[in-house]
Parts: C-alpha cells; structure tokens; sequence
C-alpha cells in the first residue's frame, strides 16, 4: 500500500492541483462537483522520451486545445511506463478513477488497447451514478478485431459499444461500421498542428523517408527490396526503434538505404522538412500520425491502399497509394515522382492538412461534450 501511494504523488505531483483529491483532501472550490470533465489517456513516456507513438501525441494535442479553450479537466495517465512496474499502473490507474470520478459530469477514455479493461469501469460509473461517457479508440484495426473475435468477445464489445453515451472512432469506415451498434458514434480522426510553416513551392531531390517503428507490418521489408531496384540518385532513410535486432541487417551492405535511429519527439517535423515523399507501406493502419505529419508540410506521401487509408490520401494529388506487400508498385509509385508533378502534388499535400487541424479536432470534442 505504501509503494501505491508513493506511486500514485510521483503521477499527482505533475498536477498539483489534483492532489487533494489522491490524498482524499476534497476540495469543492478546486473541483465544482458535476462541472469537470475527466480524462484518461496516455501521456508522454518520462523516462523513454524517443518511444512516442501516435496516440500519445494525439492525446497531447487535444489537452493543449483543451487548455487553449479554458476547459477545465482532471488528468488520468494511462502510459504505463510512467510507472514503477505494470501492476503499480493498473492499480494506480484504477484508484485514480475511483478517487476522482464523482467531480466529474463526463468520464472519457482515450484508448488503443487498454479500452477492453478500462472501458467497463468508465461505463459502469457512468451508468451507476448518472456521469456521461465517452471512449476514444485510436487506430483503424477496430473492424477486423471486432469480425474476428470469437462469439463471448464479440458480445462483450457489443455491450460495451452499446452502453458508452459516445464512441469517438479514427476512421469514416469504422464509424459506419459500428454506428450499427451504438448511433452516437462519431468521426474523431487523428490530428495535428503546423508547427513549422514550409518554404513553398519544395524542390524534389529524390530523398525519401520512412519514420515509425521498424516491423515487417510497417513494410519494412518492401522498403529495403524496392531500394535495391532504383539507381543510385535515389536517397532513402529510415527512422524509428528497432525492437528485433535481426532487423539491423536489413540496412547492411544496401545501396540507396540506411538507418539513422530513433528520432525525438521534438525532432521529427525538423528532420522531416528536410525530405520530399514519405514511405509509410503497412499492411494495417489508421490515420497514420506522419502521413498527416507529412501534410502539414506540404510532403506528398507513398501509402498503402487500405480502407483507412484511402479516406486521407487522394491518389496522384496528395501521395499515391500502393497493394500492400507490392514491391514493383512501390518502386514505380517512387519512380514517379519529378521536378514538375511533385511541386503540385506538394500544394495539395499543404492543404490537405486542414481537414486534420487540433483545433478544429478540440471544436467536435467541446461540441460533442456540449450536446449531451
């Protein structure tokens, strides 16, 4: 009990207004009860600052607009590597939502995979003592786990889905999907802010990027073939963690190809800026954070043709979308690019970019809280 408590101040003193509530100092002038929203999603990693994915900076971006919009919240850290050990997370995670729920009028959950242990306790509050709920699931890959799942697991999301006041989904498919299920189901796509305004119109120097985790379900494997087939004014890079060591000999003795490590989190618009087409041929995605990344520099993008996917990018005007696992057609897709097309393709990548603005994001999220 003592190492929960210690745990549970290291979280609370990024907060301190919320500290009264974890030492169970209830303060009704700091938190008006039924007049605060409560969120949990995962923060940025205190001790692994390089390992951030795409819902953490998602999350991050829609606590800054929160703030920008004077929205007053209480903070739930899901990121378990903000803690000392897995189960002082879920333990700590937990007590925070039982000590903190009863000052809020709505309880959302920010989620890629913990929703399946989280949701339900966000759902049962909600139900048990008349808080409005709501559950963001990041990624596209919803669907295929839903079909897939057997008949119990099925049965389970379905109540699941069926009893939240909101689901907010990445993805136009998925929302069609599962409105099926729960009609308040709503598009909360992946966002971002322009950072860095680019120099327009770019010039295109055949310097292309690949920047995520190094997996073969990233295409990897396409990348490093597809290299080995262009001649040798082509200049690709990779960028991201590699957690299989086997995956270092990919880059070995390579013509065209090369790794360059794991890009901080405040780095990755600078070093982007200074490429021309993004690689990005997965076999499973949602709204990929670089693609829109990519967008807000006006930096065309080489994709693959997913159901998620194809909703973002428009096909020779934005980037050029590829079969997954195609070599031939991601080197033709590289291959086509040039100084002429890539100036206008770039213009249309730019603008894009305004279709997945944080703000605009903050506005369905204030509008959906306003409604119910």
């Amino acid at each position: 009990m003592n190492l929960l408590k210690k745990e549970i101040n290291l979280v609370s003193n990024q907060h301190s207004v919320f500290y009264n509530i974890l030492t169970m100092q209830k303060s009704k002038k700091s938190y008006p009860q039924k007049n605060v929203l409560l969120l949990m999603g995962p923060c940025f990693d205190k001790h692994k600052s390089q390992l951030i994915g795409g819902p953490i900076i998602s999350f991050s971006e829609l606590l800054k607009e929160l703030n920008i919009n004077k929205i007053q919240y209480i903070l739930i850290d899901t990121n378990k590597n903000n803690y000392k050990n897995i189960i002082i997370a879920y333990l700590s995670i937990c007590f925070q939502l039982f000590s903190k729920f009863n000052y809020s009028y709505h309880l959302s959950l920010h989620s890629s995979k913990d929703y399946i242990l989280f949701a339900p306790l966000i759902v049962l509050l909600g139900k048990i003592f008349n808080k409005k709920t709501s559950i963001r699931k990041f990624g596209g890959e919803l669907k295929d786990t839903y079909i897939k799942s057997n008949f119990i697991k099925k049965y389970y999301l379905k109540v699941l889905f069926s009893h939240v006041d909101t689901l907010l989904l990445q993805t136009k498919y998925l929302v069609s999907f599962f409105s099926k299920i729960n009609k308040k189901t709503i598009w909360f796509p992946n966002a971002r802010s322009r950072i860095i305004e680019p120099n327009l119109p770019r010039k295109f120097q055949k310097k292309f990027v690949f920047i995520s985790h190094v997996i073969k379900e990233k295409g990897i494997h396409e990348i490093v073939a597809a290299s080995q087939m262009l001649d040798k004014s082509y200049t690709i890079e990779v960028y991201g963690p590699i957690f299989d060591k086997s995956y270092e000999e990919l880059f070995y003795n390579k013509i065209n190809i090369s790794y360059k490590g794991v890009l901080p989190s405040h780095k990755v618009l600078e070093t982007l800026n200074t490429y021309d087409v993004v690689l990005l041929p997965s076999y499973k995605e949602g709204y990929p954070g670089i693609v829109i990344e990519a967008y807000s520099l006006g930096i065309p993008v080489i994709v693959t043709n997913l159901p998620s996917i194809c909703e973002i990018v428009e096909s020779y005007k934005t980037g050029i979308l590829v079969t997954p696992k195609n070599v031939q057609e991601l080197i033709s897709a590289i291959q086509f690019f040039n100084s002429t097309n890539y100036t206008t393709m770039s213009q249309y990548a730019y603008q894009a970019f305004n279709h997945f603005r944080s703000d605009l994001n903050a506005k369905r999220f204030i509008k959906m809280l306003k409604d119910q």
